[in-house]
């Protein structure tokens, strides 16, 4: 796993120093999930950061009422992080779920903090993996707020095509904001 984590911060960092890569490698603990454990509980705090190399993880908020929305699905090569623990939040009600028997590497948020106060190559890469993140995040805002759901159904299609083929279209729905059933007319008028 970590040998996937290390051709990721080298491919995002020209030319990074092998101590630090060595030193962001060191932060990192592989820890084993089943199929249906969460990496983050809902209504906890998330202390970890988490690196996915491989498999899939589903990000769920959950409403005081019990129902969820899956607010999206990371796959491999994602840094995984319950984003209001950034701000000190004590507990959120977003969830971290494995889809599938994996294994992560975690580091606790402290450390990883401690290390980018340091560690210019682990810098880069959080700084470019944010940057990809706000794009897409900011491309799906738009969406729902300017879009109908068709358009966001095709930017599934056109930019995450393998979501459709892997996992639930129950999912894919509740990414979109709408129910299954409205997503199965709109795949059946294709």
């Amino acid at each position: 796993m970590k040998t996937i984590l290390k051709k990721y911060i080298i491919q995002q960092v020209v030319s990074p120093k092998k101590e630090e890569i060595e030193d962001i490698l060191a932060l990192f603990q592989e820890k084993q999930f089943k199929k249906g454990e969460y990496f983050k509980e809902p209504f906890k705090t998330g202390n970890h950061l988490a690196f996915l190399a491989e498999g899939a993880v589903r990000i769920i908020i959950y409403k005081e009422n019990g129902d969820e929305i899956t607010a999206r699905i990371r796959q491999g090569n994602s840094f995984i992080i319950d984003p209001f623990r950034l701000e000190g939040t004590e507990s959120s009600p977003l969830a971290i779920e494995c889809l599938e028997d994996l294994t992560l590497l975690i580091a606790s948020v402290e450390k990883v903090q401690n290390l980018l106060e340091s560690n210019l190559a682990f810098n880069i890469v959080i700084r470019k993996y944010q940057k990809e993140q706000m794009l897409e995040m900011a491309k799906r805002y738009h969406l729902f707020i300017a879009g109908t759901a068709k358009e966001r159904y095709q930017f599934i299609r056109e930019n995450k095509p393998n979501l459709l083929k892997k996992f639930p279209l129950r999912f894919i729905a509740s990414i979109i904001g709408i129910t299954p059933t409205q997503l199965s007319r709109i795949r059946n008028k294709k």
